[in-house]
């Protein structure tokens, strides 16, 4: 990843401020690994993170402290079904408050054996979600995945595979250009809706 020219328009006290948050902070990587970098890669992911959420840099100002909410989306009941145009969402396992939003990646349908579907992971959706209360669903996102990953379908009628197939998704919530802790889900690919 190319770092931020950005950085060289700081001042010498917003450096110093990237650099004592990134000491404690440890930064989402693509490959889903949190770890602690250099204040001036914590400043290109942040900015990166922020440009998908639609937010404005702020390259001066490095993340606040949020309260990450653990395992708040599920995949019960939720897809991927292929039958009658396709159907994925998310299930809330609690209930979020309106501005939660958040990250996805997911996988290309893989087989059972499938063993590090982490490296298979391609982002393909931020959500911003309104106040939702527990066990509702969020909005669909097949068609974000689909544009960005392909198509879930089988290759027989309505989508069908003829031997159990997959899909990986993992979930990150965001705020203010930092991603919290990961929930890697998996769910077989069906028919039904």
């Amino acid at each position: 990843m190319k770092l931020s020219p950005q950085w060289k328009t700081l001042t010498r006290g917003q450096r110093l401020a990237w650099d004592a948050w990134a000491k404690v902070n440890p930064v989402m990587l693509d490959d889903g690994n949190a770890r602690r970098v250099s204040g001036h890669k914590a400043m290109t992911m942040v900015l990166r993170n922020r440009a998908i959420a639609g937010e404005a840099a702020n390259a001066g100002a490095p993340p606040v402290a949020t309260n990450w909410l653990g395992a708040a989306l599920s995949l019960r009941d939720a897809g991927p079904y292929t039958g009658y145009g396709g159907f994925m969402v998310f299930r809330t396992e609690q209930a979020l408050a309106a501005g939660t939003k958040w990250f996805v990646w997911g996988t290309r349908p893989v087989d059972g054996a499938e063993t590090n579907p982490q490296s298979l992971l391609r982002f393909f959706k931020f959500m911003a979600l309104g106040a939702i209360a527990t066990n509702q669903y969020t909005p669909r996102m097949e068609a974000d995945y689909r544009a960005v990953i392909g198509s879930f379908d089988g290759p027989d009628v309505e989508g069908a595979w003829p031997d159990r197939t997959y899909l990986w998704l993992r979930v990150h919530q965001y705020a203010d250009g930092q991603l919290g802790p990961g929930t890697l889900l998996w769910a077989l690919i069906t028919i039904d809706v």
